[in-house]
Formats: C-alpha cells, sequence, structure tokens
C-alpha cells in the first residue's frame, strides 16, 4: 500500500494464477487441446472455431496476468479479457473468499452476481486487500 499523503493512497498488485499453478493450467491446457481436436475431427471446422472461442474465453484469464488497482475512490482491474473500473460506491456487499474477496452491487446473494460483481484475487498481498476493503469497501461476510 502506498500511502504518500492522506488523500493519495492506493494499492496495486498483479495475479498470474497459471505462474503459482503450473499443474493446473497444464491439465486444463491439455483439456482443451483434446476437446478442440474433438471438435475440428467430428464437429467440422465451425464447430471447432465456436469451441476455441468458448473454451479459450472460459480459462483464458487463468493463463494471463491481471492487474489491480485500489484506491480510495474506485477499484480498477484490468486483463486481456477485462477491463473494470468502476467507484467504491457502486459496491453494496464484499464476499470473502479463499483466493480473493468479490465486490457485489447487490445487498444480498443474486442471481446475476457472477456477472455484475468484481473478482479481487489476492495473490501475494491477502492481507492488504482485505484491509484496503475493511477501510473504503462495502461491508463484508466471512472476515
Amino acid at each position: 500500500m502506498t500511502e504518500r499523503d492522506p488523500d493519495k493512497v492506493e494499492l496495486t498488485w498483479r495475479v498470474a494464477p497459471f505462474q503459482s499453478e503450473r499443474s493446473k493450467g497444464i491439465s486444463a491446457l491439455a483439456v482443451v487441446a483434446a476437446a478442440v481436436y474433438a471438435s475440428f475431427a467430428l464437429g467440422g471446422v465451425l464447430l471447432g472455431l465456436l469451441a476455441v472461442l468458448i473454451l479459450v474465453g472460459g480459462v483464458g484469464p487463468f493463463f494471463v496476468s491481471t492487474r489491480y488497482r485500489l484506491t480510495a475512490e474506485r477499484v480498477e482491474v484490468r486483463s486481456p479479457f477485462q477491463r473494470t473500473a468502476r467507484p467504491w460506491k457502486d459496491f453494496r456487499r464484499a464476499y470473502v473468499g479463499e483466493r480473493g474477496v468479490s465486490l457485489s452491487p447487490f445487498r444480498g446473494r443474486h442471481l446475476l452476481e457472477p456477472y455484475r460483481s468484481v473478482m479481487l484475487r489476492y495473490g501475494d498481498h491477502r492481507d492488504e486487500v482485505l484491509e484496503f476493503v475493511r477501510r473504503f469497501g462495502p461491508p463484508g461476510d466471512g472476515e
């Protein structure tokens, strides 16, 4: 966390899941390759390309680095698969998990939560992220 003056508070970090969990990544690549091969072989080019799009979109975020930036005013998440910049006031609930904290725009559990929430993966910064969310974010569940 960087504190130069009271008004300029910021926390930035990067998380690259593949670097810390290579065996899961290699397994995922093998499954994707097998599914794409089967799609091309059994369904033709169109089905094969569709399989590539769906599978790469599904597992792609695991293989790229995601940059997080928290300030007193907003939350930013940047990766090739996601670009989000939202003010803290957009979030009404924080759910603490094993690998990250989910910021939800809903007061309670909601069907659209997986699509509207922002997940902040801890990486090696669990304590700093949780402290920042406690300080500037919405009320939380869990911790």
